[in-house]
């Protein structure tokens, strides 16, 4: 079963194609046997006719030639054919001559008293048909066919209908090919057409009419789905900007109060600290906010033409990473552009830095490798590696192995997958290795 499923075609013209052929396919067989069973039927009953006929001339000729009295059967010596013989009522031979494999079975139907069919080596049929002549003498007359001619003009004809049959499941698997790739090319064009503007216009659609036929039905089907994923999609970023509205305005007042009380002076250490730890989360949230906001923001209205390369990330980021770690650049050999601004692509490769910063024990690595249609950007450290028990969650939100917030990773996730691109965790020999996989400009 499992085989079977493997085999089994995955697109839906593979699918019509495979039944179609499957279909015309036994047919074919069918008609196959029909058509053999039809053949041997028509061989048998003229090989039967064909002895039937040359008995009933035997049986005349004898009858004819037998005067009444006489004590057995009188055959003429130059009236019998080639594979016919005569024997009177006793079963004993009068006259003719049968192919040598069919003697004994013709012996052996010297006797009958009514019409018997029988076949001999060598594919002879034979038949044996007991007959009394006017003069009242009584005897069989056993004659042969062979059925080899039959047989083979039979294979003949079989051999065609299978040859023809394959031509038409050829020809069907043709048809079939050409007629679902016309019918659906325009549903193909239209998923994709759907697919472009879901994602960077939501103001198009197919319009194709009223909807009378199943194109015009399907084309009114995806408007009516797009109708709906750009209210999602408006209902998203309205709810993403209030929600940053309202939560940025006491996030200020917070920043800010900690930020006053910093300047006029704390005399207590634990509760500078305090302050200080306020300051710096509030700024964080601020950034996440600020972050969630871009990514949900239309992207009809984003720069479309934004690029960057990897160099200009790198020096963007070496402030953030402290002297006491060794920040080792290996992305000279980078030469591509990145499709994203620099500000969104900075606030997906940023969580994979502070990461690293915090679970390195000595060394960050940045490197950048050029794809065909993407950029690899891999961050690795030497510390401890990846929990396993949070690898495979690793970029779900409040998913952590140091006890953070686990919200870095998962918006990071987030921007990479709005830029096209996605972030995967590598295993090195040693440390973690996280790559931002984004396409080329």
């Amino acid at each position: 079963m499992n085989v079977l499923r493997r085999l089994r075609p995955r697109t839906f013209r593979g699918r019509i194609v495979l039944s179609t052929v499957a279909l015309v396919a036994v047919v074919m067989v069918v008609v196959a046997v029909l058509v053999e069973q039809v053949l041997d039927h028509a061989a048998r009953h003229d090989v039967d006719r064909s002895l039937e006929d040359r008995a009933d001339a035997v049986v005349s000729i004898v009858d004819t030639s037998s005067p009444a009295g006489a004590p057995t059967v009188v055959v003429p010596v130059d009236a019998l054919d080639p594979g016919v013989r005569v024997y009177d009522a006793d079963g004993v031979l009068v006259a003719g001559t049968i192919e040598k494999q069919a003697r004994d079975a013709a012996d052996d139907l010297a006797r009958v008293t009514e019409p018997t069919k029988a076949t001999a080596p060598g594919e002879l049929r034979l038949l044996a048909e007991p007959f009394t002549t006017a003069g009242g003498q009584h005897g069989v007359v056993v004659v042969s066919q062979p059925t080899e001619p039959y047989a083979r003009s039979e294979l003949v004809a079989l051999a065609a209908v299978v040859g023809v049959g394959l031509l038409v499941v050829l020809l069907a698997a043709l048809v079939a090919l050409r007629v679902t790739s016309q019918a659906l090319a325009p549903v193909t064009q239209m998923a994709e057409r759907a697919a472009d503007w879901s994602e960077h216009d939501l103001t198009q659609r197919f319009d194709l009419g009223p909807a009378d036929d199943e194109l015009a039905q399907l084309g009114e089907t995806l408007d009516h789905l797009l109708d709906r994923v750009a209210m999602a999609i408006r209902s998203e970023q309205r709810l993403t900007s209030e929600l940053a509205h309202e939560l940025r305005t006491p996030l200020t007042a917070i920043q800010g109060s900690a930020d006053l009380a910093l300047m006029r002076g704390v005399d207590d250490g634990r509760t500078r600290a305090d302050l200080v730890e306020i300051s710096r989360a509030a700024r964080a949230m601020a950034e996440v906010i600020t972050t969630l906001v871009d990514v949900a923001r239309d992207p009809a209205t984003a720069e479309a033409s934004a690029t960057c390369r990897v160099s200009e990330l790198v020096e963007a980021l070496r402030p953030t990473v402290p002297a006491s770690l060794d920040l080792v650049d290996e992305t000279g050999s980078s030469a591509a552009r990145v499709a994203g601004s620099r500000t969104i692509v900075l606030r997906a490769l940023a969580p994979l830095l502070d990461n690293a910063v915090s679970h390195a024990r000595s060394r960050i690595v940045i490197r950048a490798t050029d794809l065909p249609h993407a950029v690899a950007i891999a961050v690795v450290d030497d510390g401890p590696g990846v929990d396993e028990r949070v690898r495979d969650r690793i970029f779900d939100v409040g998913a952590s192995g140091s006890g953070g917030t686990g919200l870095g990773l998962g918006i990071a996730q987030r921007v990479a997958r709005s830029l096209g691109g996605e972030i995967v965790v590598e295993s090195p020999d040693s440390g973690a290795s996280f790559v931002l996989r984004l396409p080329r400009a």
